[in-house]
């Protein structure tokens, strides 16, 4: 396996850290395991976006921050988990509640509304794969 695609997850340690920087009793298991298989660096998934560790902790507030300085606040519920950043003017969510592979939200600067849904966590690895191919 080549550098550009390797896979380094990270430790249950530091997927706990995660959850309680998210302020969550508990995180969708789809993304617990993406976290365990991948959390430190995916190759070339999500490159540019800020989805990894240690690089998403405090990222759940910077993403609410955005929202609230686009006058959007409430988009995201206070079980939301902030998983990734692109550029610092896309924000992605999802429930850590709902379900054990949750919809994604993505909101992009300037927007009115949620810019972008998946149906799934899993959907949106999905999509995000294939921008790789």
């Amino acid at each position: 396996m080549s550098a550009s695609a390797e896979l380094i997850g990270i430790s249950a340690a530091e997927v706990d850290e995660v959850a309680e920087d998210q302020s969550v009793a508990s995180m969708p298991s789809r993304y617990v395991e993406f976290l365990r298989v991948m959390g430190r660096t995916a190759g070339p998934l999500l490159v540019g976006t800020d989805a990894f560790y240690p690089d998403i902790l405090g990222i759940k507030r910077d993403g609410l921050e955005l929202l609230t300085d686009n006058g959007v606040s409430g988009f995201a519920p206070p079980d939301a988990i902030v998983f990734a950043m692109h550029q610092g003017y896309q924000i992605y969510w999802m429930s850590s509640s709902l379900s054990d592979d949750p919809p994604v939200y993505m909101y992009q600067e300037g927007d009115k509304d949620v810019t972008r849904e998946w149906k799934s966590f899993t959907e949106f690895l999905r999509h995000e794969l294939s921008k790789t191919a």
